[in-house]
């Protein structure tokens, strides 16, 4: 544990540093800057002590956002009624990490596979060229529906 405590220390250290120089207006940094910083903060604590996987998941989640609102800051905050979707994946990409980091347990898998993908989804569904993606959604569902029903039938024989 005093392993750890050194590190966290040093986290303090660098931060009211930073807070300090801004507080003194030596440099001014972007809001969205901190959240991008916090999530590689959490993504230093995993790669310093890999036993802290539960950490993949809100450094992905801050270090996305942080870029997102960096990039909405920067190209204006109307083009996150484009971006969304990120606020769904970036969750998403976190659990897939995780998954891989400790595949022996599938709880990640899942809901990052859902997340992500139906973020994705979202993100297609606005693109003008292939408007008509959404059918396959529909021949999807219709097989996974009629598959199930004719499982269930086989079952109650």
């Amino acid at each position: 544990m005093t392993h750890w405590r050194k590190w966290l220390g040093l986290v303090f250290i660098i931060l009211g540093i930073i807070f300090l120089l801004e507080n003194l207006n030596v440099f001014l940094l972007n809001w969205s800057v901190y959240v991008i910083l916090t999530g590689l903060a959490l993504w230093l604590a995993f790669g310093l002590n890999r036993e802290f996987v539960i950490f993949v998941l809100p450094a992905t989640i801050l270090t996305l956002y942080g870029l997102l609102f960096f990039y909405c800051q920067i190209a204006g905050w109307d083009h996150l009624a484009q971006t969304w979707p990120t606020l769904i994946i970036a969750p998403g990409i976190g659990f897939v990490i995780m998954h891989f980091l400790r595949p022996n347990r599938e709880q990640y898998l899942y809901p990052g596979l859902i997340l992500s993908g139906f973020g994705l989804l979202l993100f297609l569904r606005k693109i003008e060229y292939i408007k008509y993606w959404p059918v396959l959604l529909i021949f999807l569902g219709i097989y996974i529906f009629v598959k199930f029903i004719f499982q269930v039938e086989d079952e109650s024989l």
